[in-house]
């Protein structure tokens, strides 16, 4: 599997969102935001890896 720039682009976006998501669980408590995270990082690799 060849993997192009664009793709190391959204696996490192979508790593920081994840790790965004994981803080802002920290400080808040909320199970909400590291759900919100997670599942945009299944997305991005959905949408930019397949």
């Amino acid at each position: 599997m060849k993997i192009s720039l664009y793709q190391v682009v959204a696996i490192t976006g979508s790593a920081l969102l994840m790790a965004s998501g994981a803080l802002r669980f920290s400080q808040s408590g909320s199970p909400k935001e590291l759900l919100i995270s997670i599942l945009y990082f299944f997305a991005n690799l959905i949408i930019f890896c397949f």
